[in-house]
């Protein structure tokens, strides 16, 4: 008897706009080096955690084979349709290629419990100085040392920034990607931080600042629970935008 995932011969279609964000270095840097499987496991757990917002998320193996029903038997997710052997495999070879990182959960009335998944992702300072961490199988990484940005404050006024930061942000050049990218982009932060007033600044961010840039300064913040995220997140694109500003500055 054929599996589910076989049977399946014409897709209905998709519903849109709804979306999952997936890093594109996925596709530009490591498709070409997965197997299927880790694929679509890595996928999985993408949409587990990007997918609703989420750092990371606790997740079965019996979820990842076969997906997640509620109670009252209605289907979330129909998983990976992959065997429990091809999953564990995966998940080895997602590991060994530094793609997820994972937290074993252990209590004393229940024993093992589902592991806790993350994607790796690099921090500010890695990325911008180009560096990977190194990780071993199981455990989370080391908090990355963080700015002591919580205390600054910068001043918006109808989501114009004031300073010569922003003119920064504005002599950075354009990013080579489509609008729709960059409007996707702004909203994104816009849903995150909730400031209706900041709207084309966050547009004006999107267009020069790199995604992995900019989520990477939102993942801090959240990890911060700063009581102004929206300020936080201004000053840190302000302070980017400078530290880019000054480095074109210098002779070659």
């Amino acid at each position: 008897m054929k599996k589910a995932a076989q049977q399946l011969l014409r897709f209905k279609g998709f519903i849109s706009p709804r979306y999952t964000q997936v890093p594109d270095a996925l596709f530009d840097e490591l498709m070409a080096y997965l197997s299927g499987a880790e694929l679509k496991v890595l996928l999985y757990i993408i949409r587990r955690t990007f997918g609703f917002k989420k750092e990371s998320d606790t997740i079965s193996l019996r979820q990842i084979c076969n997906g997640i029903k509620t109670r009252e038997g209605e289907v979330l997710d129909k998983g990976t349709g992959l065997s429990l052997s091809t999953v564990q495999i995966a998940l080895k070879g997602l590991l060994e290629k530094n793609c997820v990182i994972t937290a074993r959960n252990r209590s004393q009335e229940k024993g093992d419990e589902p592991t806790t998944y993350s994607l790796n992702m690099l921090s500010y300072t890695e990325n911008r100085q180009g560096g990977l961490p190194k990780i071993g199988n199981g455990g989370y990484r080391k908090s990355v040392i963080q700015e002591t940005d919580s205390q600054e404050t910068v001043n918006t006024v109808n989501g114009v920034v004031k300073g010569a930061a922003a003119r920064s942000i504005q002599q950075l050049q354009d990013l080579d990607q489509p609008k729709e990218k960059t409007a996707y982009l702004a909203q994104y932060v816009l849903d995150e931080l909730g400031d209706q007033q900041s709207r084309k600044f966050y547009a004006l961010v999107a267009a020069k600042i790199p995604e992995t840039v900019i989520r990477e300064a939102l993942s801090a913040i959240r990890v911060d629970g700063a009581e102004n995220p929206a300020k936080l997140f201004t000053y840190k694109m302000q302070r980017y935008a400078l530290g880019r500003t000054c480095a074109s500055d210098q002779p070659a």
